[in-house]
């Protein structure tokens, strides 16, 4: 990329510079063969002219081989999208046939990994072997329906991978994920997705009203005042009323208009409107102001109410009040427990707390100072 950049910032200024060069050299041979009378003045001005005509289309030429060869590696990568096989959403042995969920979760021996890729340099053999590493390693543990779970641990220990597998997006390659009683597999993926909401850091909001933005996903007619209703619980209705146009209040592209701790509370409000069985928080606070932490975690909390939520987390405090919390690290689950357990327990868990309440104290210790000083 960076060597990208290098070339281009390079060859279009040149290349411009040379044609410039080209034209003005043409211009003076040309004005000093008019002045020895070696060419009429009407030749001059009739190749100045033709020199103008032909050397800058020349230049665009340039450009547009540049954009074409752009065109067919972009045209190269959407042809591939496009022919991927449309994932089935339909099959599936088990039928809930309306009922929802209870929102029981146990997960026994799973083991799980991506698609294996070549191995390069040292350990290969030369025969394009492929080596099959696990993400996720012997993971159990149970969840009862209404409970909250959560998962802690640091980038690339395998909480996201096990929120993929409920959600199906991959599937496990040994053990077993039962729910409500009933292995996952046997769920349809289009009926096990409508029982599961997502809030995740960055929900994706359409370049529509408010009002659109909250219905979508909920899979049945909506009306105002359900609308409403979510956005009062998702504490983000008095907001919007304070917007010129209030509910109809046409937001940008990725809901690029409103900050971050609205666009959070807005896609809360659109989980609450589904009424899913199943949650998953994928660090739904991690990137707004402590104020605004305190009115999302307020929303979360009547979401959370009566469904069996799983919190994706690497903050101790996001955490505290789960049912259990599941402590990963390489894939494995090296502990799990609820908060005062794993405080007393030697530990990641332990250790983890303890550096982040440490940074916290400087913190505030470095903020009173400041009053101070003031």
């Amino acid at each position: 990329g960076k060597r990208l950049s290098m070339l281009h910032s390079l060859y279009w200024p040149l290349s411009d510079t040379i044609c410039s060069a080209q034209t003005l050299l043409v211009l003076v041979l040309g004005a000093l063969m008019v002045m020895r009378s070696e060419m009429t003045l009407g030749t001059y001005v009739a190749i100045s002219g033709m020199i103008v005509w032909i050397v800058w289309p020349m230049r665009n030429l340039g450009r547009l081989i540049v954009q074409v060869s752009t065109g067919l590696v972009s045209y190269e990568r959407v042809s591939a999208i496009i022919a991927e096989e449309r994932e089935d959403l339909v099959a599936g042995s088990f039928h809930l046939e309306g009922r929802p969920l209870r929102g029981e979760v146990i997960f026994e021996d799973v083991r799980f990994a991506y698609a294996p890729a070549p191995v390069d340099g040292e350990g290969s053999n030369g025969h394009g072997d492929r080596e099959i590493k696990d993400v996720l390693q012997d993971i159990s543990f149970r969840v009862q329906p209404g409970q909250k779970i959560a998962l802690l641990g640091a980038t690339g220990s395998g909480k996201t991978s096990i929120v993929n597998l409920l959600l199906r997006f991959y599937e496990h390659n040994a053990g077993h994920i039962w729910l409500d009683g009933v292995e996952l597999r046997e769920y349809s993926k289009g009926e096990l997705r409508r029982q599961i909401g997502v809030v995740e850091q960055e929900p994706f909001l359409f370049s529509r009203s408010i009002r659109e933005n909250i219905a979508y996903g909920a899979g049945r007619p909506v009306t105002d005042e359900e609308v409403v209703e979510a956005a009062r619980s998702a504490a983000i209705h008095d907001v919007i009323l304070t917007f010129p146009k209030g509910y109809d209040t046409l937001i940008g592209e990725k809901g690029v208009t409103l900050s971050g701790g609205q666009r959070q509370r807005i896609a809360i409000a659109r989980t609450l409107l589904k009424n899913p069985r199943l949650l998953i928080l994928d660090a739904a606070t991690s990137s707004v102001d402590t104020e605004t932490e305190m009115q999302i975690d307020a929303a979360l909390d009547r979401l959370m109410e009566g469904r069996t939520s799983f919190i994706v987390a690497h903050r101790i405090q996001s955490v505290m009040r789960a049912d259990l919390i599941l402590v990963l690290d390489g894939g494995r689950v090296v502990q799990q427990g609820t908060h005062e357990m794993l405080a007393r327990e030697e530990g990641l868990y332990k250790t983890i707390y303890e550096l982040q309440s440490r940074i916290e104290q400087e913190v505030e210790r470095e903020i009173e100072v400041s009053h101070v000083g003031l």
